[in-house]
């Protein structure tokens, strides 16, 4: 969708959704009745009467059939017929036959083509008439900002997101001040440096490619300034004609006729337009390797959904019946989601990547599909996994098959996300999917996990002697540290059933590989003495391994929850501890069974025990937040481990605080951890990473308290973090506290509470980002 989100007016551009939208729903005649299309039909007549239309036809009849139509019939057949590559042919073809035109040799159009785009790229950025739509477009493009920047060492080997954060007009001024200092100490040195030789391109490179797409928009917000009929033309007419301008760059005021001479190619003999041309392979090379931004690539993946409630609902039916399915499962999961959640803090970044990854295998499944008719492929998916099921007759070398689809779908993920500057390559997104095959939905689950020891794109099998053994001998080693430990904390309050409290397990598990950090909180949370180095060792691998075995979740309905629609505000609501008690039953599972088998059907009967608790937990939350405002001020959506409420109307403080006193009267009140984003925010990226940034301060401070608070008291409050700024990384940030009716704070309390804020606020501002600027949040009373 890049071309169609370039080169479309945006009025037009929203027109035409809503259109396609509108006729999908209708039947498309002149005669439709459908209210949405004539409101359509009736805009596009008044905005192409005020732009005098009909002239541009009265003028020339060959241009009649560039022009858009506004009858009912026309706007759903041109949207309906304008896709994305027929845009991205019309651009190629404008900007090639404006090489034509220039007198640009196209023996072989691979030659010269990458240099001719950096040499209108300099000259755009050079001149001054220009230097508005410039500027305004490098704001919304990173890479523009790495192309201005790429000579300047201070700026030069920045981080992406770091980069992103500072205008196109700052660094501009900064890299031009530094240009004409560089050139004021070195004009009285002779210049022997030969000039270089234009580069014979064996293809438009993906800088090259990010320039050609800037160009385009650059020149097209100058032609709807200085030629307003523009918008006369239909978004094919339009991709061609800014396309067309691009190559002929030299003098701002000749664009408007740049745009009618490439308006007229449409309709000419076509130099370069047939199938088989350099220009056609030119196009398919583009397209399909076309330059994306991280938010192009969000919008495009980020609600992505392959499967229906249907096909899971069907999936985990067939899981549940165990061997019993006589089915084949393979699981792919992202390995990585809670870390790369914590560092790259966008969630809906690491939702888009796993998604990317899942529609790359299903292209490949379906081609064995294809292959095999006779194979039934059952498929889930959820947030961090994709889920398949064979049944009926499989090729004897499937398995075979799978380990090639996983890894080929691998490669393809690293090198379009490492190319196109989505990821770094010290990221080594090579290493975040892992998968596992076995006679059972657990069984490919638990080989999926054991796969995270083996190489990149190795697929796991249950049935390898050497997973069998090793799991085997850690359900040993697990037992073994259980008796261990339950022995030497005997006397404590941290036992629970026969293993431990779920704060147990989140304490060690957060705090992994800090013995210092473990000990401290245990002894501020359970009064506990010093542990030994031997216990906080036994006790870390303890949880650890029993972590290795706890089975995936499985749900039907899959809910994007996200704040992308919260123009008016909203809040998200994080689950406190959910981890911990599924650690926790899968601990428990362990101590029941001491056979691999028996462990994967204990661990999954915790797990249904634990999905039915939270399944509770979230019909509370809707239930807060249909009650504590009035009827329709919020919609509430839950995905699998967290929540969110998307505000119709900005939300008072007032407001806040009763949701706020309503959890925190219920046994849920340490159980939510809640952050709020006002409205303003306009950007819905932003909109998300703020809500995020406040789920970590909340965490960040409950650990804080932790340490000064008795326990009893902590557990009756609700904390809500209010980041009250409509910027990223800088602004107001306040608390607001739920306290249940059995809580009495003292004064002493209430103040101690805002001070550990604060420093958790600067605490969050120097340690979140650890490879760029820190944010400048600061906490208000």
């Amino acid at each position: 969708m890049l071309f169609l989100l370039l080169f479309t007016s945006q009025s037009w551009a929203q027109s035409t959704v809503g259109v396609l939208s509108a006729c999908m729903r209708e039947n498309c005649s002149p005669q439709s009745s459908n209210s949405i299309l004539s409101q359509f039909a009736n805009q596009c007549a008044i905005e192409s009467k005020a732009l005098k239309c009909d002239e541009l036809v009265k003028e020339d009849s060959k241009l009649a059939g560039l022009i858009r139509k506004c009858e009912v019939a026309d706007l759903c057949a041109q949207a309906e017929g304008g896709t994305a590559f027929e845009e991205t042919k019309a651009c190629l073809r404008g900007y090639t036959n404006s090489l034509i035109d220039t007198g640009v040799a196209i023996k072989d159009m691979f030659v010269g083509v990458g240099s001719q785009i950096d040499a209108a790229w300099e000259k755009v950025k050079a001149d001054e008439k220009l230097r508005s739509e410039f500027i305004s477009q490098c704001n919304q493009s990173l890479a523009c900002k790495k192309d201005l920047v790429k000579e300047d060492p201070r700026y030069a080997s920045m981080p992406d997101e770091d980069l992103e954060k500072i205008s196109a007009t700052a660094l501009f001024v900064q890299v031009q001040d530094r240009k004409a200092y560089l050139q004021s100490i070195s004009r009285s040195v002779p210049n022997t440096k030969p000039p270089e030789a234009h580069s014979k391109d064996s293809e438009i490179s993906a800088e090259q490619k990010a320039k050609l797409l800037d160009l385009a928009a650059v020149i097209k917000a100058k032609l709807k300034k200085e030629y307003h009929k523009f918008n006369c033309y239909k978004p094919e007419a339009q991709a061609e004609m800014a396309c067309y301008a691009v190559g002929q760059v030299v003098d701002p005021l000749l664009l408007a006729g740049a745009a009618f001479k490439g308006a007229r190619v449409l309709n000419a003999m076509g130099k370069a337009n047939s199938e088989g041309s350099t220009v056609f392979l030119l196009l398919e090379r583009l397209e399909k390797a076309a330059v994306v931004t991280r938010n192009g690539f969000i919008t495009k993946y980020v609600d992505y959904n392959p499967t229906t409630v249907a096909q899971n609902e069907k999936f985990i039916a067939l899981a549940e019946k165990g061997k019993d399915a006589k089915a084949y499962f393979v699981n792919i999961e992202n390995s990585q989601m809670k870390y790369l959640n914590d560092t790259l803090k966008n969630k809906n970044l690491v939702t888009s990547l796993t998604n990317y990854h899942k529609e790359l295998v299903l292209d490949r499944m379906k081609e064995l599909q294809k292959e095999f008719p006779d194979l039934k492929i059952s498929e889930y998916s959820d947030f961090k996994s994709l889920r398949f099921a064979f049944e009926g007759k499989m090729p004897a070398d499937l398995e075979k098959r799978i380990q090639a689809i996983f890894k080929d779908s691998n490669d393809e993920f690293v090198n379009y996300l490492t190319e196109n500057k989505l990821l770094r390559k010290t990221d080594s997104p090579e290493t975040y999917f892992r998968a596992g095959v076995g006679d059972t939905a657990d069984e490919a689950g638990i080989a999926s996990r054991w796969a995270r020891k083996g190489e990149p794109g190795e697929l796991a099998t249950y049935s390898s002697s050497s997973l069998k053994s090793e799991l085997s001998a850690k359900i040993s080693s697990v037992e073994k540290d259980r008796v261990s430990l339950r022995n030497q904390l005997k006397d404590s309050k941290m036992l629970d059933g026969e293993t431990f409290q779920p704060e147990v397990f989140d304490i060690v598990r957060k705090n992994q590989g800090d013995s210092e950090k473990i000990n401290s909180a245990l002894m501020t949370r359970y009064r506990v003495r010093n542990l030994s180095e031997q216990t906080l060792t036994e006790l870390q691998r303890y949880v650890k391994t029993s972590d290795e075995f706890s089975p995936g979740l499985m749900v039907a309905k899959r809910e994007n929850a996200n704040l992308n629609d919260a123009v008016q505000g909203g809040f998200t609501m994080d689950f406190v501890g959910l981890g911990a008690s599924n650690m926790k039953g899968t601990a428990e599972a362990l101590s029941k069974s001491k056979d691999l088998d028996g462990v994967l059907h204990e661990a999954r009967s915790a797990e249904k025990a634990v999905t039915e608790a939270v399944n509770k937990q979230k019909q509370f939350f809707t239930k807060v937040v249909t009650e504590s405002v009035e009827k329709g001020k919020l919609k509430s959506i839950c995905s699998g481990d967290d929540c969110v409420a998307v505000a119709t109307a900005p939300l008072s403080e007032q407001e806040k605080l009763k949701v706020l006193n309503r959890v925190a009267d219920s046994k849920y009140a340490a159980k939510m951890r809640f952050a709020f984003v006002n409205d303003g925010v306009k950007s819905s990226e932003v909109r998300n990473t703020l809500s995020t940034h406040g789920e970590s301060i909340e965490k960040l401070l409950r650990k804080n308290l932790s340490a000064s608070m008795k326990a009893n008291k902590l557990e009756g409050l609700t904390f809500g973090v209010d980041m009250r700024t409509t910027s990223l990384n800088e602004g107001s940030v306040k608390l607001l506290m739920g306290q249940s009716q059995d809580v009495y704070l003292t004064k002493s309390e209430q103040a101690r509470i805002k001070e550990i804020f604060k420093q958790t606020v600067q605490e969050f501002n120097r340690t979140v980002y650890k490879k760029s600027f820190p944010p400048r949040y600061e906490a208000v009373p």
